[in-house]
């Protein structure tokens, strides 16, 4: 068994909702890989809904554009921001439906803000005008939001030192946990505040305390960070499409319990995770989603149907593990959720 187990919230609902859709996102997708499996895996975990898209382009916009401007003192030239996510907004557009991210040696690292994979454009359905316009507007609409709220950038701007996309990592247990972060900033020694940027319809959610603590944890055992006190660091969760803020206050009593979850989560994961090295023949023991909903919004869906099925072959793998491998074709029962 793999000694660690990567460990973020994300992995950890994906788990929960889906143990075959963890395996092909989080085991079994690769890059660099001559397996067609493992390589069609990769690939649907970077097909994002219109609705992901949307997050990623304000996230990215405010990075690019927004923090390094609070960074050099300048004023926001709000205007621009827009303009300059709308253009990376239409260059994705064109990569993405051009089908780039399929092309032989494609790569984030080599398309840079380029890089897009929508979901439109992996079916014939792909992406209307009135939804690409619609896409633009709701950029427009975060941002306008966001240049009116004058008391977080100001608290921002007062604060020096910023850490956007920020990744913190640590252990616990056989957990390797990424804590990310869409800003991290100090109002004062040891009183981190953390920025979660939101575009989408709603706030906070079941997990809201616990991720909250766990921002608050990750500060208070990270050796650089020099956080003691749980309660002094606080979640601001922006809400830039309903023009929104919410504070969370961490509390130390609920470490315990994120702990617990961080530990029982992954224990199940390593449950089956038995080895290090990738197999295909493991994606017997990973179980279907117990509400089948979840398969009609998976990314890995219809890799899952074929090799469930049995209808998809693994050629091609071989070549990367020993080459006198047979082909194999791999089926497993519970279809009737497809």
């Amino acid at each position: 068994m793999s000694d660690t187990i990567k460990w973020s919230f994300s992995t950890d609902r994906c788990f929960r909702r889906c143990q075959r859709q963890y395996f092909l996102q989080h085991v079994a997708a690769w890059h660099s890989t001559r397996d067609p499996i493992r390589k069609r895996a990769f690939l649907a975990k970077q097909i994002k809904t219109l609705e992901l898209w949307l997050g990623s382009l304000v996230h990215r916009g405010i990075e690019l554009y927004v923090i390094p401007a609070i960074k050099e003192q300048r004023q926001v030239a709000w205007d621009e921001v827009i303009a300059n996510t709308w253009a990376m907004a239409e260059r994705q557009l064109a990569f993405s439906a051009a089908r780039k991210y399929r092309e032989e040696g494609m790569s984030k690292s080599k398309a840079e803000d380029d890089y897009c994979a929508l979901a439109g454009h992996e079916t014939d359905v792909g992406v209307s005008d009135d939804d690409f316009q619609s896409v633009l507007s709701k950029v427009e609409q975060s941002f306008r939001n966001l240049s009116g709220m004058s008391e977080l950038l100001g608290e921002i701007e007062r604060a020096g030192q910023l850490w956007p996309e920020i990744t913190l990592y640590l252990t616990y247990d056989i957990a390797r946990i990424e804590v990310r972060m869409d800003l991290l900033y100090f109002r004062g020694y040891g009183k981190p505040a953390i920025v979660d940027w939101k575009v989408s319809e709603s706030l906070g959610g079941s997990d809201a305390d616990l991720q909250t603590a766990l921002y608050a944890w990750a500060l208070c055992r990270h050796p650089k960070w020099q956080v003691t006190e749980a309660s002094e660091c606080e979640l601001i969760e922006v809400q830039l499409l309903t023009n929104t803020i919410v504070r969370h206050r961490a509390a130390e009593e609920v470490f315990e319990r994120l702990e617990n979850r961080i530990y029982r989560s992954a224990d199940m994961i390593a449950a089956l995770k038995r080895v290090a090295k990738y197999d295909l023949s493991d994606l017997s023991n990973y179980e279907f989603a117990t509400n089948p909903n979840s398969c009609s919004f998976c990314p890995q869906r219809s890799l899952c149907q074929e090799l469930a099925l049995g209808t998809l072959s693994n050629e091609g793998a071989a070549a990367e593990s020993t080459p006198r491998k047979k082909e194999r074709t791999y089926a497993a029962a519970q279809t009737q959720l497809f």
